[in-house]
């Protein structure tokens, strides 16, 4: 992950922030208790209410949710090898792949 996929998420966001330098840590993503946990998922995000989801075309949350949807996601698959799913329904890699659920 160090040398794989940190690199490539770290651009993403740099270029999403508007940041001088890559700001992203493994902590970033799994947590401040990363290595207690072993760096699994879901750890460390904000829950998402999966009945409440943000529109990435509309709301406070649309410029973000676009990019989660449009970039992070699809380029975490890639990097994963794993199924592009529906990014909110759960089944494949998506939303809840990264951020647990909750109200």
């Amino acid at each position: 992950m160090t040398w794989y996929v940190h690199p490539r998420m770290a651009r993403l966001f740099q270029r999403f922030d508007k940041t001088q330098s890559p700001e992203l840590t493994c902590r970033t993503c799994h947590g401040s208790d990363a290595e207690k946990v072993q760096y699994k998922m879901p750890n460390g995000l904000p829950p998402l209410d999966p009945a409440n989801m943000p529109d990435p075309n509309k709301g406070p949350d649309a410029e973000v949710a676009k990019f989660m949807f449009e970039e992070v996601t699809p380029t975490m698959a890639e990097l994963l090898g794993v199924t592009l799913g529906d990014p909110r329904s759960g089944r494949g890699f998506g939303c809840f792949s990264c951020h647990p659920t909750g109200p």
